[in-house]
């Protein structure tokens, strides 16, 4: 009997979807014949699997992860943030707002003290004083922001484990 996983209760993934996502996540740039050759598996089913876990959204894009370390000094906050009120209309809006800012990379509704948090990547300690004054400071109905800044990358892992 071959092993099943359910994402989303939609998307049924069997042995071979999840060795393909497995395969990619490690390297995206694995073409299909690398991926049959890996897999055993002829081109054409690999290239099948491939069109509908993307076309079904399981493979939401690929990008390239990009080595902080290598491209300059750059400072990495975490923003939890409360909120006053809590009404659909004031979280689409406060949504919107997070969201435009090129600043955050990630965003995260949590559950526990705060309401939201968020993930900003700044060039330096001015940059991210101008965002929090500028940007977040703007945004209407928060209570509170707690910044915390990383000091060091420990473990920084992109891949889903399946």
């Amino acid at each position: 009997m071959k092993k099943e996983h359910l994402l989303n209760s939609q998307i049924a993934l069997d042995e071979i979807d999840i060795e393909i996502l497995n395969c990619l996540q490690i390297d995206g740039k694995l073409s299909v014949r690398d991926l049959s050759k890996t897999i055993n598996l002829s081109p054409t089913p690999i290239h099948q699997r491939l069109k509908r876990l993307e076309g079904s959204g399981v493979i939401h894009h690929y990008a390239a992860i990009v080595d902080q370390s290598k491209i300059g000094q750059l400072i990495v906050f975490f923003v939890n943030i409360i909120m006053k009120e809590h009404s659909t209309k004031n979280g689409g809006d406060f949504i919107k707002a997070i969201t435009s800012f090129t600043e955050v990379v990630e965003f995260y509704t949590i559950g526990g003290e705060h309401d939201f948090m968020i993930k900003v990547i700044v060039p330096d300690m001015l940059a991210y004083r101008k965002f929090f004054v500028e940007k977040l400071g703007e945004v209407p109905n928060i209570a509170k922001l707690q910044s915390i800044i990383v000091l060091d990358t420990i473990k920084r892992e992109m891949r889903v484990p399946l």
